[in-house]
């Protein structure tokens, strides 16, 4: 059965704690215990020896205990242990990962002690929903652990990033901001047609804020992608992670956890001889992985002629005649040979973290600080962060203990990088700038590119004479890089304290209550400035600031029962209670352009502009569970929530939702059975179904209003308000997320070979949506309860040990999933409903439509005739008006391999990932294409050639066209730009060397190991040559839509780890 009583501790046996006494009764205790000790003892003896694994490899830290007592001593360097005990005295020697030893004296003073490894693999006690410790024999669910000390290594500047390709079904997404950017996380696909599709982040029990800042926002608007909240988490604080995946795992944190649960424990402090200290050390220097292919023999101009008026590399072939740029210069046309490395720097990221640990049986303390610093390989752009942690536990009598953390992360960044269509995105830039136009021509000669203070002296040129634009033609596509990275700027500062204390008290060895209250909070500030001669903005330039706060506390209680019902039959009850809160504030002020050039500060706006809001929550909730087990083969868990959501009308507020999972281990019948084959050590068949709930979010049943202050013309201000577009549905109900899963797991052949499948099922019903509305109704949206999205898919993992010795071992660990996402019904109104358009409308939309998938991508396809592309009477492909399907975002399926190999002291690990299928819209590809620049556009410039196609009568085309004519029409069709998202890469590898003991022993350290490590290491196979197809502009449900991404970055550096 299960019985927290059987699972196996980490640490050294408990000893009698004297708890809150007086001064007094403390000494009586301690003279009767020396009395009594004398009275039952002999003469005493000291014991010395060595304790050693089943190899005769020696243990460091393991503990040896006089049993009864709280006598004990711990291995030194050699695993070498002395205690002075009675002659006829008992030992206890406990290591983590190995089974409990206990040894007679017997009067010998030499004892070397062999101790045997616990087959039970440590993280079959895995921590579940509420921080409740299992053994993950007994879960009817599917749960992945991932141990913190693999996030460290290799490590990520956003912590999200490094479980990518680790765990099955987990598909995460990097914006291609580079290292400061955020990351989108689903969990077997996406279940919200209009909201957000990411897991729950818990942290020791408590939620926090797991938003991402990236845009759906084509254009920017001066908006930026602003990070990750769980990049804030210290890897190097992180004990493990465990993925609850589907609704079943994470149905007692209620409504928000539709989406699955990623649970974050973090370290406590260690049981040490004296102060333990270990110190990480990391450094990577960064640079682009790969690069698109650029042609440099044509250059600025159209139709084969040069012409500074053109933006675009169509000119004549660059052969060093004289020519005269837009100044009147007379300069010679030649290939400038840029390549965007020309103008990046190489980057680099170093992170330093220290932990310091003390504890004893009783209580421990640990503080954990961490510094990371990153330049970007974009010049102007870094950021910094510093967090420390400080977590302690006691034992503050028998009965009452005490647990309690606190975070502090203090960031700041230097102008985040622009994507998508911005004016100031650096590599669309570069992807425009025409072949001629040479990198020094641009760039200012002053330190740091630090432009002087003052207004332009041309509408084009800046004051030290290097132009803004590369053409007088001034759209907002054209600008140059070294403007874009050092006179528009930004910059963002963060500030966040998470924390929890909670208070335990056990009534009896079987009945316990824990009251615990945590709290999220953070605050940032966002300044972003346009610069003073900004051809593309305000002229006078512009200044917008921005300061955002949130926080959520939760309050909860939980009440556990654990005990034997009967001999066979085993119950852990709980019930509890959550009070959670949240709240956010935002107040944004622009300047509307500037009175005094180049002064950035509010009270220089000459229209000032300013608004602000709120929002608040609030989430009442009771739940409770019951596990039984019987005879250790047969479990069944129960579970039930009921919320009160303040998000809902009254008469909604109310929502309960129940789950149920039971599991069979097959093994230990046939084992009862005499059934049991050899090789098979441990198997076990599991089912689980749950039905949860989501309120949506706040004042969706409120009419919305905007205030304003309008002044009159007799100097009389007056306050005007509008009323939004949106009908709102005052009987609007909660989403429904319904599932079924089915599973198998076995480990065999000594637990050397390890396999787990999973099958799920699940379905969003009664989805809160925006649907269209008629204008006659003086609305334009309504919001509604309609729409049911089905996941279903497979998992598998596979886990396997080709090699084990004494010297050499070798692990394997594979992992597959397949989901597809089916849109089963819309309102009986709705025909169609827009996930999403990016704001490029004009050429792709996310639509779902009944009987289509999740992620189905709409575009304007080639218009044909018979099969044949229709052109027109120039020549040249027509786009079909009409959107139809064209892809899918959602890979197909996707995989990763991770590879362990340890040869005596050196240790090798890679880990090769893929996605194979799903589509993506490469907006790079088409503006590189049809401005001339990529090396692709190189053939038919000058003769032509005859696109394979029909007129409109169905006679073969004849017309010859050149290549400008034809990317250039090539661009407003969506159908050349779809690309085969697959894609194979070396996603991280490390070869690292542990320091023996025997050299460590003449010096203070306990451990080292030295590590070369890298990560985004090689691009093994993709379609998108130069690109990186899992690029993106967006980290909400924009997904599938590359445009002037940056590139991703390859990181290669050292990683040091010593302990004292």
């Amino acid at each position: 059965m299960e019985n927290s009583k059987h699972i196996r501790q980490t640490k050294v046996p408990k000893r009698r704690r004297l708890g809150l006494l007086s001064p007094i009764t403390m000494v009586l205790i301690m003279l009767l215990s020396g009395m009594t000790v004398k009275a039952q003892t002999g003469e005493k003896i000291t014991v010395s020896g060595i304790v050693t694994d089943g190899n005769g490899e020696t243990l460091i830290g393991a503990s040896v205990v006089q049993k009864g007592t709280t006598n004990a001593s711990m291995t030194g360097l050699d695993g070498d242990y002395k205690l002075t005990v009675p002659s006829n005295a008992t030992l206890v020697v406990t290591y983590v990962g190995f089974n409990p030893k206990e040894v007679q004296v017997g009067g010998r003073t030499k004892l070397d002690i062999v101790v045997s490894e616990d087959t039970k693999l440590l993280d079959e006690v895995v921590v579940t929903a509420l921080g409740i410790k299992r053994d993950k024999k007994s879960l009817g669910y599917s749960l992945e652990e991932v141990k913190g000390d693999r996030l460290t290594e290799t490590r990520d500047p956003n912590i999200t990033n490094a479980l990518t390709g680790k765990v099955a079904g987990l598909l995460i997404t990097q914006s291609g901001t580079g290292p400061s950017g955020s990351s989108r996380i689903v969990l077997r696909g996406n279940n919200s047609l209009a909201g957000n599709n990411q897991p729950l982040i818990v942290v020791d029990g408590v939620p926090i804020d797991s938003s991402t800042g990236g845009t759906d926002d084509f254009y920017g608007n001066k908006n930026v992608d602003r990070g990750s909240a769980m990049a804030d988490i210290s890897p190097d604080d992180v004990e493990s992670m465990s993925i609850l995946k589907g609704p079943a795992a994470a149905a007692l944190y209620g409504s928000r956890a539709g989406n699955g649960v990623i649970m974050i424990t973090t370290k406590k402090g260690s049981f040490n001889k004296g102060l333990g200290v270990s110190i990480n050390s990391n450094l990577t220097i960064d640079n682009p992985m790969q690069l698109p292919k650029l042609q440099n023999s044509y250059g600025q101009g159209s139709g084969n002629l040069y012409d500074y008026n053109k933006p675009a590399s169509w000119g004549a072939r660059m052969q060093g005649q004289d020519v005269v740029d837009m100044f009147g210069n007379k300069i010679k046309y030649t290939p400038s040979n840029n390549k965007i490395t020309d103008f990046l720097r190489t980057g680099n990221t170093w992170t330093n973290s220290v932990d310091l640990s003390k504890g004893n049986e009783n209580s421990t303390v640990r503080l954990g600080v961490l510094n990371m610093k990153n330049d970007n390989v974009v010049p102007n752009s870094d950021f910094r962060r510093t967090s420390a942690t400080l977590r302690a536990t006691a034992n503050l009598s028998k009965k009452l203990s005490f647990d309690a953390k606190v975070s502090y992360i203090n960031q700041e960044t230097n102008n985040r990088i622009k994507l998508a269509g911005d004016p100031d995105n650096i590599f669309y830039n570069y992807l425009l700038m025409p072949r001629s136009v040479h990198f020094n021509d641009l760039a200012n000669t002053y330190p740091n590119f630090a432009y002087p203070e003052g207004t332009l002296t041309t509408a084009r040129v800046d004051l030290s004479g290097k132009p803004v634009s590369w053409t007088p033609e001034y759209s907002a596509k054209i600008r140059n890089p070294y403007w874009a990275a050092n006179k528009n700027t930004n910059i963002d500062k963060r500030n966040r304290f998470i924390g929890f204390a909670s208070l335990k008290y056990e009534f009896t060895d079987w009945l316990n209550i824990q009251g615990r209250y945590g709290i999220d909070y953070h605050n940032s500030k966002f300044a972003n400035i346009h610069a003073t001669g900004t051809p593309y903005w305000q002229q006078s330039g512009d200044y917008l600031m921005q300061d955002d706060t949130f926080y959520e506390t939760n309050a909860d209680f939980l009440i556990t029962m654990n005990r034997s019902l009967t001999e066979k039959i085993g119950l852990v009850a709980t019930a509890g209670g959550n009070i959670m809160y949240q709240r956010s504030d935002y107040l944004k002020a622009e300047t509307g352009g500037l009175g005094i050039p180049n002064w950035y500060t509010l009270k220089n706006g000459l229209q000032k502009i300013a608004e602000d809001g709120y929002s608040k929550q609030q989430i009442n909730s009771l739940y409770a569970t019951a596990s039984f087990s019987y005879d250790n083969t047969l479990y069944l868990d129960l579970t039930a929530r009921n919320d009160w959501s303040s998000m809902l009308n009254p008469n909604n507020w109310s929502y309960f939702y129940p789950s149920v999972s039971a599991s069979w281990l097959i093994t230990e019948s046939l084992n009862k059975w005499d059934a049991k084959p050899s090789f098979l050590d441990y198997a076990k068949l599991r089912a689980s179904w749950a039905d949860v709930g989501n309120s949506g979010t706040p004042y969706q049943l409120l009419e919305k209003r905007g205030y304003g202050v309008e002044q009159l013309q007799n100097g009389t201000p007056i306050i005007i308000s509008s009323l939004e577009n949106v009908l709102r549905f005052q009987d609007l109900k909660e989403e429904r997320v319904r599932s079924y899963e089915v599973g198998f797991e076995a480990k065999a052949f000594n637990n050397r070979v390890g396999l787990d499948v999973a099958f799920y099922n699940k379905e969003a019903r009664n989805q809160i949506l925006k649907a269209d509305v008629p204008s006659s109704t003086g609305y334009k949206y309504k919001i509604i309860n309609a729409g049911n999205v089905r996941n279903r898919g497979i998992e598998l993992l596979l886990s396997g040990v080709p090699v084990q010795t004494k010297d050499i071992q070798w692990n394997v660990d594979l992992n597959f999933a397949k989901n597809q996402s089916k849109i089963l019904e819309l309102d009986d109104e709705i025909t169609q409903q827009i996930l999403s358009d990016g704001s490029i409308s004009d050429f792709l939309k996310i639509v779902a439509q009944v009987g289509g998938n999740y992620g189905d991508l709409y575009g304007k396809p080639y218009m044909k005739k018979d099969g044949q592309i229709l052109v027109n009477s120039s020549g040249l492909p027509i786009a079909d008006p009409n959107f139809v399907k064209m892809g899918n975002f959602n890979p197909d399926w996707m995989g990763g391999i991770v590879n362990n190999i340890r040869v005596k002291n050196v240790s090798f690990m890679f880990q090769i990932d893929m996605r194979y299928g799903g589509d993506v819209y490469m907006g790079s590809i088409r503006e590189g294409m049809s401005a001339g620049t990529l090396e692709e556009t190189l053939a038919n410039r000058e003769e032509g050639f005859i696109v394979n196609g029909v007129f409109a009568d169905g006679t073969p085309n004849n017309k010859p066209v050149l290549a400008e004519q034809y990317w250039s029409a090539l661009a407003g069709i969506s159908e050349p730009w779809i690309y085969d998202a697959t894609n194979v890469r070396l996603r991280e590898a490390s070869i690292g060397y542990t320091f023996p003991k025997s050299i460590l022993r003449k010096t203070p350290l306990q451990s080292a190991k030295l590590s070369l490590v890298g990560r985004n290491l090689w691009m093994i196979y993709s379609k998108t040559k130069g690109f990186d197809p899992e690029a993106g502009y967006s980290t909400g449900n924009a997904q599938g839509l590359e445009f002037g991404s940056m590139p991703t970055l390859r990181s290669l550096g050292f990683n040091v780890n010593i302990s004292f």
